[in-house]
């Protein structure tokens, strides 16, 4: 299953969840090409792929023809929960693509910042929604995704069992006593 969307900007949402079809990839063309020819220029892509567990092959195929041929697509930063077979797909799609505009993260923060850098500031403050929906939705995950030692960073799961740390800035600190040295006596 899967959504696509532009409420903001050039910022192209795009969400697929499992159980995924081969019948949705052309359905899925079909309907990332209306989205991408309601706008003007070039566009960014966020993929939350967090729900999905494995994609049937002509899904893969169709992303990767997607991701080759979009020359308007300025960076697209896919969002991976903790299937591991996930992560191998998108590794493979990512090396086939090669394209260093195309990256897959596990890290919510890494994805913004990443993303985040080349999006206007409606943009950014609608990514920081979208990511934080996703922590709020996801709660403790119970167990993180096993890691190998040639798994780039960005791919690698959190190093806690939470699925994704706050996005949400820390409290600040709390108010000294009024004598300059930041200590309550």
């Amino acid at each position: 299953m899967y959504s696509i969307e532009n409420r903001v900007g050039k910022l192209v949402e795009i969400r697929i969840w499992s159980p995924v079809s081969g019948d949705e990839a052309t359905r899925w063309g079909r309907e990332h090409e209306a989205v991408i020819g309601s706008l003007v220029g070039n566009y960014f892509c966020f993929v939350d792929v967090f729900e999905a567990t494995v994609l049937p092959q002509d899904v893969v195929e169709a992303y990767i023809c997607t991701l080759k041929s979009a020359t308007r697509m300025l960076r697209a930063a896919m969002l991976l929960g903790q299937s591991p077979t996930l992560g191998l797909q998108v590794q493979r799609m990512l090396r086939e693509v090669n394209n260093p505009e195309r990256k897959a993260f596990r890290d919510p923060r890494e994805l913004e910042a990443w993303l985040g850098a080349q999006l206007a500031p409606a943009e950014r403050t609608r990514l920081r929604e979208l990511l934080e929906r996703r922590m709020d939705a996801t709660g403790p995950s119970s167990a993180p995704a096993p890691q190998s030692s040639g798994t780039p960073a960005s791919l690698r799961s959190p190093k806690s069992v939470r699925a994704f740390p706050s996005l949400r800035p820390p409290p600040p600190p709390p108010p000294s006593n009024g004598r300059g040295n930041g200590r309550d006596e």
